[in-house]
């Protein structure tokens, strides 16, 4: 079989590694307050329907019944003398699957020689959906690391997710084949599985555990770093903390529909940062929204107010437990837009106001949070797809030397490779000039860097959880040299969602 037409493996896009920076000599900054992190609204929510008969480009009963009368014109012996003729009703017996006559046609293709075994493994695949979704689902995982540019194979595999409740990967493997095509009832019939299954109501579930490895918690300069100040200088003489431990997270989301695509969202997550070593930095954030949005194939907006809670040790100057940290009340506005099969726009405004439960934190950062998000997403293959984003943050802060402007650019690229294998990486950029002058007597103005490459695999699994291991680099170039850094980290995380 050759390896022929479709799509991406639509990488996870990840936000940018945000650079952080730590104060000189006396109180070390909440490390999140230089983080301009951009929510990610997770619109995983489904409701009940299915859509069994479709197929791409309507493919007729006529078609499945010819397949059929070709069986009977020609004996199996016939067939087997004629390879030729037996692979092409093979071939189209699996692009239009026909289960009445697939068991045939393996049984006479596995006697001949040199037997494409490529063929009999998509048929069973085909015929494991009758008996076990699971483990064709599985199989045909396994076909579109080997084909992953054959379109037929891909629609399978949606379908077959799709029927198997796996709506979320289903959703992605049918905007990929919407982004591949050209014909106006295949985008059609793509377009209405999308649809419904951002009708579903069922609640989904993620978990996920990363090892943590941390040379430098709160993203300082090193130790013995000095900046000039007027006649004299100004060292840094903190070390630098490290940390080693686990990172969890886990979500829960479910949507309720209304009529005429109108929904209502509910998200919540828990994630957190356990080091066995320095819990001074141990951290946990908590978050709860409830949401109304209105959905169909093309367009989604949502507005989610939302409540966020934090508990963290308090790093260098905390203790070894946590304690209530801060508490943000906000809302989020997201909205995304197919412009056409391949290009799709996407923005996200949040608003959040952080109020700290310490004296000493609320006369430095109580105050609100603005960003907005706009990005674009370009699939121009089946195999790759490519994204930029404009990130734009205002941080307003009790003590104006906390507060900032921030604008950053990102671009990501996702590339599916040969033998199953996935790649995302990112690459950002921003400048950050905060609003007043700093204890020194100079305004902070930052160079953030910040490059990721994440690599996973479609057959290793166990259990559903996919290990995915990511590089990233932070650089911040400051104008205050007590707040530049460079960082490297590699983490392994394991995942899963249902």
């Amino acid at each position: 079989m050759k390896k022929s037409t479709l799509l991406l493996t639509l990488a996870s896009i990840a936000l940018p590694t945000y650079a952080q920076t730590s104060p000189a000599p006396v109180q070390e900054r909440d490390p999140l307050q230089n983080e301009a992190s951009m929510p990610n609204i997770n619109q995983k929510n489904l409701k009940e329907d299915l859509l069994r008969k479709q197929r791409l480009s309507e493919q007729s009963t006529m078609a499945q019944e010819n397949q059929g009368n070709s069986v009977a014109r020609f004996t199996g012996k016939q067939l087997a003398e004629n390879p030729a003729l037996l692979e092409r009703l093979f071939l189209e017996a699996l692009v239009n699957p026909n289960k009445a006559v697939l068991p045939v046609y393996i049984q006479i293709y596995e006697s001949v020689p040199n037997a494409d075994r490529s063929l009999i493994d998509w048929a069973k695949a085909i015929l494991e959906r009758e008996e076990d979704l699971n483990k064709s689902v599985a199989s045909y995982r396994k076909l579109i690391s080997d084909f992953p540019e054959n379109n037929f194979i891909r629609y399978q595999l949606a379908e077959t997710l799709f029927y198997n409740q796996e709506y979320e990967a289903a959703k992605t493997q049918f905007e990929r084949l919407r982004a591949s095509t050209q014909n106006a009832q295949d985008v059609a019939v793509f377009d209405k599985f999308i649809e419904v299954i951002d009708s579903k109501e069922n609640w989904n579930f993620s978990f996920s555990t990363t090892f943590l490895n941390d040379k430098n918690l709160a993203n300082s300069a090193k130790q013995g770093t000095k900046m000039a100040v007027g006649s004299g200088e100004v060292t840094y003489n903190t070390p630098r903390q490290t940390g080693k431990g686990l990172g969890l997270s886990i979500g829960a989301d479910k949507r309720w529909s209304l009529s005429n695509g109108k929904y209502i969202a509910f998200d919540s997550s828990m994630s957190s940062r356990y080091y066995w070593d320095n819990k001074k930095y141990n951290d946990v954030i908590g978050h709860v929204g409830l949401g109304y949005g209105y959905s169909d194939a093309r367009f989604n907006v949502q507005v989610t107010p939302y409540i966020n809670k934090r508990w963290y040790g308090g790093g260098l100057n905390g203790g070894d437990s946590l304690k209530q940290y801060t508490d943000t009340y906000g809302a989020s506005l997201s909205a995304g837009y197919w412009l056409n099969q391949n290009f799709k726009y996407s923005a996200l405004y949040n608003f959040g106001y952080e109020r700290y439960r310490k004296e000493i934190d609320k006369r430095n950062y109580n105050g609100a949070v603005h960003s907005l998000t706009n990005s674009l997403m370009f699939i121009p293959s089946s195999t790759q797809f490519w994204s930029i984003s404009l990130d734009l943050t205002k941080k307003y802060a009790a003590d104006r030397s906390n507060a900032y402007n921030r604008i950053g650019t990102r671009l990501t690229w996702g590339q599916e490779w040969p033998l199953g294998i996935t790649t995302s990486t990112t690459l950002g950029y921003a400048k950050r000039h905060y609003l007043e002058q700093s204890f020194v007597g100079i305004k902070q103005r930052n160079n953030e860097y910040s490059a990721s490459v994440s690599l996973w695999h479609k057959q290793f699994h166990y259990a559903g959880f996919t290990p995915k291991v990511t590089w990233s680099y932070s650089k911040t170039k400051s104008n205050m040299a007590i707040y530049s850094y460079d960082k490297n980290q590699v983490f392994i995380e394991v995942g899963k969602s249902f």
